[in-house]
């Protein structure tokens, strides 16, 4: 396992480190190709490894009893999956898996805890992190319970778009269905509504953004309070 350098690496969490706390992780960091719909953790499994993205998207799936499932969360370049290593919690309830392809730095549980130990401000900015994540889970669920199909196709897809560097990714219908938990006919309306007004362009299993500005006015409000934490936190916090 080699070192790796900061600079290569485009994570907004392992960018806002210090050179000192970074070279506590660089030696048991490692890089991983991020393959579509992996699963990185299990639902219910003990967590042994963190990822920090730097390209690609990966979504927390929430089951309930009766097999359905729901997005709750989605971890890209900006941040980290793991959050039971930092917490201490040994696994969770939620399935992670790979939305869109990418690549991460992969570090052992037990080698980003002693990281954590030597240095208060690694695990200062991941908590900040876990906090901010937690205000996108409850945005979710406020989206889900308040905002129309069109209103949170859209909050997705400036989240999606917010991950990726390039205007269009990759996207089917049926995974958007299990994405919003909606029928895969709702999500087609949805998408040919928003494709009517000229804010997006859908082809065979790909998405691209025409119009952001009118996209964000579409979601009505169920996008942005997550993305100004993370702005307020880990943008603005100073270096870690």
């Amino acid at each position: 396992m080699s070192s790796v350098s900061q600079s290569s690496i485009d994570n907004g969490l392992l960018a806002r480190l210090s050179a000192g706390d970074f070279a506590l992780l660089a030696p048991n960091l490692e890089w991983v190709d991020l393959k579509l719909a992996t699963v990185l953790h299990e639902a219910n499994e003990v967590v042994e490894f963190a990822y920090f993205p730097t390209a690609g998207i990966c979504s927390v799936i929430a089951e309930n009893a009766t097999g359905v499932r729901i997005e709750t969360g989605i971890i890209g370049k900006e941040g980290f999956i793991g959050i039971p290593i930092v917490l201490f919690s040994g696994s969770t309830p939620s399935q992670i898996l790979v939305q869109a392809e990418g690549r991460a730095l992969r570090i052992a549980k037990e080698n980003l805890r002693k990281a954590m130990i030597k240095s208060q401000l690694i695990l200062a900015l991941l908590l900040r992190y876990v906090h901010v994540f937690g205000v996108q889970t409850s945005q979710s669920s406020v989206a889900t319970g308040h905002y129309t199909i069109e209103e949170r196709l859209a909050r997705w897809l400036l989240m999606s778009h917010d991950r990726v560097d390039s205007p269009g990714f990759s996207m089917t219908h049926e995974f958007l269905s299990v994405m919003l938990a909606v029928r895969r006919a709702s999500v087609t309306e949805a998408v040919n509504e928003l494709e009517g007004q000229g804010i997006i362009r859908a082809t065979r299993g790909r998405i691209f953004i025409i119009d952001r500005a009118k996209l964000e006015k579409v979601a009505a409000g169920s996008y942005g309070v997550p993305e100004e934490e993370y702005r307020r936190l880990i943008l603005k916090g100073g270096i870690f």
